[in-house]
């Protein structure tokens, strides 16, 4: 199936999306606190990165299980080349 025409495929992308954007701007932020000298927004800043490290993982891991599944990806086809 192709990913233009599987909504579950874009879904997913979107959510993988989102949550590499949150990363990169929680990352900038943190890197703000940490050259103010704010101990305590840089670590509130690094447990929110943790989860969202977190977060991303698993998104990631349910558009590749989406993917090698329903075989509407390349990543479907990057991983068997790999295995």
């Amino acid at each position: 199936m192709q990913t233009e025409k599987c909504p579950e495929y874009i879904r997913l992308q979107a959510e993988v999306e989102t949550v590499l954007e949150k990363l990169t701007q929680l990352t900038s932020v943190q890197l703000n606190a940490f050259r103010s000298r704010d101990q305590a927004e840089f670590m509130r800043l690094d447990k929110e990165l943790e989860t969202t490290v977190g977060l991303k993982e698993r998104t990631i891991g349910a558009l590749k299980q989406h993917s090698k599944e329903h075989r509407c990806q390349p990543w479907a086809a990057a991983s068997a080349a790999k295995s």
